[in-house]
Order: structure tokens, then C-alpha cells, then sequence
């Protein structure tokens, strides 16, 4: 199993295309499944889509709200889990909605190899 962290800020009005880019996990080596968990210090600020390969698992969904600098607790702050095919690119874009402030998230991806 890995275990993926990312704090990210999202600046005013801007989208991180994909916080996997050039992480040596962002194409699966095998298949696997892969949960996604995220937070978030201000709250409706962030909005996640969640690809892997060419399905969408999760599409605009909402980041929890958190105490500054805390989680994602892996028991309550799941976003969203699929399954991908070896090769299969895992694509995490996030979008900050606020237009006023910049968001920050700290997301954990959890990749298990399926037997």
C-alpha cells in the first residue's frame, strides 16, 4: 500500500490542474484501489474532481472544513474511492470558489494493489 500526502494552496479564483503531477504514484503500477481523502481550513473555498483513467469518479465535490493545520482524519474526511487499471492515471484537480481568499487543502491518497 501507498500513502500519499498534499498540502496545497489554491490561490483566489485559480485550479491546480492535477496536485499528482510528477509524483512517481500518479500512474498506478498495477491495479488498485484508491481512496482520496481531503480537508480544508476555510470553509465552501474548494471543490475537488477526483479522475482516474478516463472515468470521473467524483465531479465539484466539497471539501470538510477544519481547525487550521489538521486531518484529513482517514475515518471521516473520505471524498471519494475507485478502482483503476495499471497505467491509469489518478488526477485530483482543485478548484478555489471563494474568489476572495486562497484555500488551503491537505489531501491523502491511499493506493492499495488489488491481488
Amino acid at each position: 500500500m501507498s500513502v500519499s500526502r498534499f498540502n496545497t494552496s489554491v490561490v483566489a479564483g485559480l485550479t491546480v490542474e492535477n496536485i499528482m503531477a510528477g509524483s512517481k504514484f500518479e500512474f498506478l503500477a498495477r491495479p488498485s484501489a484508491v481512496r482520496v481523502f481531503a480537508v480544508q481550513d476555510l470553509a465552501d473555498l474548494a471543490e475537488m474532481d477526483f479522475t482516474l483513467g478516463n472515468v470521473v469518479v467524483g465531479e465539484r465535490m466539497r471539501l470538510t472544513e477544519v481547525t487550521a493545520s489538521t486531518g484529513p482524519s482517514m475515518l471521516d474526511d473520505k471524498i471519494a474511492a475507485g478502482v483503476g487499471a495499471a497505467g491509469d492515471r489518478i488526477q485530483i484537480r482543485l478548484v478555489e470558489t471563494g474568489g476572495a481568499l486562497a484555500a488551503i487543502t491537505r489531501v491523502v491518497i491511499e493506493i492499495a494493489e488489488l491481488a
